[in-house]
């Protein structure tokens, strides 16, 4: 059995916290503890920021839209727009000692995302471009 829930809201950084709240409510439904909940819920921030960023460039007229499925084996968060797109091929993840090294600020969401995370992807449908959270059901994460 799957079950679904779609929010949209604008693209705008005011809506972080709605996406966070709603997120966390999402993974209780799904049977994810407190702690859990809460680095998904980060991860999800970082992947709407860096849509409202990097695909929108702060436009606050675009939309961006979270969907979540929920299977018997996972939770999925897709963060879909239709901004500029992003591809797996341009994902470079940095060396975290050099980047240490050179007291950098930033670029770290999606080192942060593919920690939390079980799998990150990103990918379109003519259009529409999306990043896809996948946290596996297990026992690790059930509260």
């Amino acid at each position: 059995m799957k079950r679904f829930f779609n929010v949209e809201f604008a693209a705008d950084t005011i809506f972080l916290k709605l996406a966070t709240d709603v997120t966390i409510s999402m993974c209780r439904l799904a049977g994810f503890n407190d702690s859990t909940a809460k680095d998904i819920s980060l991860a999800v921030d970082e992947a709407v920021t860096n849509t409202i960023k990097h695909a929108y460039h702060f436009d606050k007229s675009r939309l961006v839209t979270l969907q979540f499925t929920i299977t018997q084996e996972e939770l999925i968060i897709d963060v879909c727009h239709t901004g500029n797109p992003i591809s797996n091929t341009e994902i470079h993840l940095p060396d975290m000692e050099e980047y240490m090294k050179q007291y950098r600020k930033g670029g770290l969401g999606i080192v942060l995302m593919t920690r939390i995370m079980d799998s990150v992807s990103f990918g379109s449908n003519g259009n529409h471009h999306y990043c896809r959270l996948v946290m596996k059901r297990g026992r690790r994460h059930v509260g």
